[in-house]
C-alpha cells in the first residue's frame, strides 16, 4: 500500500486509529496527520464549539448543546485552529483591573496550508508549542499626557496548547506567558503576563455534558489605565484564580446550559518611585456568578439563544481607603442568535440589558444596553473581514465612581498577498464611562501587522500600532506609536 493511499485511508477512518493508542502503534503516524488537519476542515462550517452560542452544529455531537464562553480572555497569539468568529463575551465577567488583551486573535491556518505547523503527538494529546521573540520602539511607554520619554523594548513570549484526541470527552489546556522590558525607562519592570486555562468536557450521554474550567492568570495592568498610578516603580502585579462548573442537556432541537463561576482577584502592593508602598488590599475581592442559557436550532444556519446571569462581587474589606462600602451585585439579560448566512458569512450577535449596583448607597449603579457580537466575512479566497463588539461592567478604584461601563468595537481585515505572506489592518475603539463622576475616556487603536512564514516552523513578524486616548477630563489624553519586529516559532 503506497504512502499516499495510506494517508487517504487514515483521513477516512480518523478517530478510530487515534483512539487505539499504543495497541495500534503501526497506524499512529497516519492518525497524527489526520488530527493535525482536522481543526482546519471547512473553516466556515465547522467552527469551534466554544465560540458558538448554540454549540457545534457541524461537529461530532449528534445534537446541539447550549454553549458559549463566559468571560474567557481573548488570546493574544494566533491560533492554529481554523478561522472562525471570536465568541461574544460575558458582560458580567470581571478581569483584573486594567488588564486587557493587547490585540485581537487573528485568523489561523487553512486545512491544506503548506505552512501550517503539524503539532507534536504525546500519547492521546496533540501539543502545539510556540515561541516568539521581538524588539521594538515605543514613543510613549508610560502613556504620559505630556509625551514622556520614548524607549526601545524587547519582548519574549511562549505558549503551549494541548488538546485531547479521544472519541468521547475532551480536555483542552492553554498555557501562555510573556515579558516585556523597556530599556531606557528609569525604573523598568518586566510587565509579566501569564495565563493558564484547563477546559474539560465529560460526555455523560449523547444529550448531556458536564463542562468545567480551571483558570489562573498573572497580569500587569495596561500603562495609562486610570486605576494604575503613574509613579509605580517596576511592575504592579495582579493575579486571579477561578473555576467554572456547568451541565448542558439537549431536548432534540432545544438545549439548555447552566453554569456557576467563582473567581478570586488579588492585587499585590506596589512600590512607588519615592520609596513608599501603595496598599492594594482594598481591591481584593471574590466574584460569583450563576448563568442560564438556552438555544433552539431553527435550522443548521440559525440558532437563536437567550441568556440570563446574576453575579455578586464581595471584597475582603468592608470599606475602602476612601471610606466607601465595597462590593456590588448585578444581572444581565441577553438574546441573540448564532447564524451562518451562506458559507461566506458566519457570526453571533446579542442585545440585552445589564445593571451592576454598588453596595454603597451613595454610589450610582452602572447600567445600560448590551450590544455584543462578532461576524466573520470571507470576502474572497484571500481576504477575511472581521467585526466585533462587546459591552462589560467593571469595577474601579476612582473615588466617587460606582463602576465602569465599557463598550468596544473593532474591525480587522486580513489579506494574503501570498500563501505565506499575510497582512492585517485593524481598528479598535473603546469607550469607558465612569458612572457617578462624569468621566468618559475614548480609546482608539490603529494597527498594521504582517507575517512572513518561512516554513511550517519559522515566521518573521512585524507591526506598527498607534494608540490614542481622549478624555473629557483635562490632562488625561495621550498618544503613542509602537513599531515591532521579531521571529515566531511554532510546532
Amino acid at each position: 500500500m503506497s504512502r499516499r493511499r495510506a494517508i487517504c485511508v487514515g483521513l477516512l477512518i480518523g478517530g478510530a486509529l487515534v483512539a487505539c493508542g499504543g495497541a495500534r502503534a503501526q497506524q499512529a503516524q497516519t492518525g497524527a496527520a489526520q488530527a493535525t488537519n482536522a481543526p482546519g476542515e471547512e473553516p466556515l462550517r465547522r467552527l469551534d464549539p466554544a465560540t458558538l452560542a448554540g454549540g457545534d452544529y457541524g461537529g461530532t455531537e449528534p445534537v446541539p448543546l447550549a454553549g458559549g464562553d463566559y468571560g474567557r480572555q481573548t488570546p493574544t497569539e494566533p491560533d492554529t485552529a481554523a478561522p472562525g468568529p471570536t465568541l461574544i463575551g460575558d458582560p458580567l465577567a470581571s478581569p483584573p483591573g486594567g488588564a486587557r488583551p493587547r490585540r485581537p486573535q487573528p485568523p489561523g491556518f487553512e486545512a491544506d496550508d503548506a505552512y501550517a505547523p503539524t503539532g507534536v503527538r504525546a500519547g492521546a494529546f496533540i501539543l502545539r508549542p510556540s515561541l516568539e521573540t521581538a524588539g521594538g520602539y515605543d514613543s510613549n511607554p508610560l502613556r504620559d499626557p505630556a509625551g514622556g520619554k520614548s524607549s526601545p523594548f524587547y519582548r519574549l513570549r511562549g505558549a503551549l496548547e494541548a488538546q485531547s484526541d479521544w472519541d468521547r470527552h475532551e480536555v483542552d489546556v492553554r498555557l501562555d506567558g510573556q515579558i516585556r522590558r523597556y530599556t531606557d525607562l528609569p525604573s523598568p519592570g518586566y510587565e509579566p503576563n501569564l495565563s493558564a486555562v484547563i477546559d474539560g468536557r465529560l460526555d455523560v450521554s449523547d444529550r448531556t455534558q458536564i463542562n468545567s474550567e480551571l483558570r489562573a492568570s498573572l497580569t500587569t495592568p495596561r500603562r495609562g489605565d486610570p486605576d494604575t498610578p503613574t509613579n509605580i516603580k517596576g511592575d504592579e502585579v495582579d493575579k486571579s484564580i477561578g473555576a467554572t462548573l456547568g451541565v448542558s442537556h439537549a431536548f432534540n432541537r432545544l438545549s439548555f446550559k447552566v453554569e456557576g463561576l467563582a473567581d478570586r482577584y488579588l492585587f499585590n502592593d506596589a512600590k512607588l518611585q519615592n520609596g513608599g508602598t501603595l496598599d492594594n488590599s482594598d481591591r481584593i475581592y471574590n466574584a460569583y456568578e450563576l448563568r442560564l442559557r438556552g438555544a433552539y436550532e431553527l435550522s443548521p444556519g440559525l440558532q437563536p439563544f437567550a441568556e440570563v446571569a446574576v453575579d455578586t462581587r464581595d471584597y475582603d474589606k468592608t470599606f475602602g481607603d476612601d471610606g466607601r462600602r465595597l462590593g456590588s451585585s448585578g444581572y444581565a439579560i441577553r438574546g441573540g442568535a448564532r447564524f451562518e448566512a451562506t458559507r461566506l458569512i458566519t457570526g453571533e450577535a446579542a442585545i440585552g440589558y445589564g445593571r451592576q449596583t454598588p453596595k454603597d448607597k451613595g454610589l450610582k449603579p452602572v447600567d445600560g444596553l448590551i450590544l455584543d457580537g462578532t461576524v466573520a466575512w470571507a470576502a474572497t479566497g484571500l481576504t477575511t473581514v472581521r467585526l466585533d463588539a462587546k459591552t462589560s461592567f467593571q469595577e474601579t478604584t476612582l473615588p466617587g465612581a460606582g463602576g465602569v461601563l465599557e463598550r468596544s468595537a473593532g474591525i480587522a481585515v486580513e489579506h494574503r498577498l501570498r500563501r505565506n505572506l499575510i497582512l492585517t489592518a485593524r481598528a479598535d475603539f473603546e469607550r469607558s464611562s465612569y458612572r457617578g463622576i462624569g468621566r468618559v475616556d475614548d480609546g482608539l487603536t490603529l494597527a498594521l501587522e504582517g507575517e512572513y512564514r518561512l516554513n511550517r516552523t519559522l515566521s518573521m513578524i512585524g507591526s506598527f500600532q498607534h494608540e490614542r486616548l481622549n478624555s473629557n477630563l483635562p490632562g488625561e489624553d495621550y498618544r503613542a506609536s509602537i513599531v515591532e519586529f521579531g521571529m515566531r516559532m511554532r510546532r
